[in-house]
């Protein structure tokens, strides 16, 4: 079992799950407020401490199977931490962060990268 390190990336704020061998199960764990934090030095710290094997994003496709705005910007953030060297995976996210809102202001861009790495765990254990 790998230690597995999901992301829901969103313009601002982007959320962050985790399964590694000692939790074996996936945990939410944060939520990374990029005007309060650098997001690769936080996602760095974050393989680090938890001895990250692999990472999981929620690739947003559009409804119609097309990329669109979200999906350049994503792409462009794999582009970026593919240089910490470590397997990425790429996990369809139509509607992850629909599942959880409840209309309130409160993040649940955790919630959401919980949602796509069980979903990714569901398709490779």
């Amino acid at each position: 079992m790998n230690n597995l390190l999901a992301i829901d990336y969103g313009e601002r704020f982007i959320g962050i799950a985790i399964r590694t061998l000692k939790t074996t199960i996936p945990i939410p764990l944060k939520v990374i407020d990029s005007k309060k934090e650098t997001i690769y030095k936080s996602i760095q710290q974050i393989i680090k401490e938890y001895d990250i094997n692999e990472i999981i994003i929620g690739y947003p496709i559009g409804l119609n199977n097309s990329e669109n705005r979200m999906t350049k910007l994503v792409n462009i953030f794999i582009e970026e931490i593919d240089k910490f060297n470590i397997p990425i995976y790429k996990i369809d996210e139509r509607l992850s962060s629909k599942l959880f809102s409840d209309g309130s202001k409160e993040r649940i861009d955790d919630l959401s990268a919980l949602e796509i790495l069980e979903s990714y765990i569901k398709q490779n254990d």
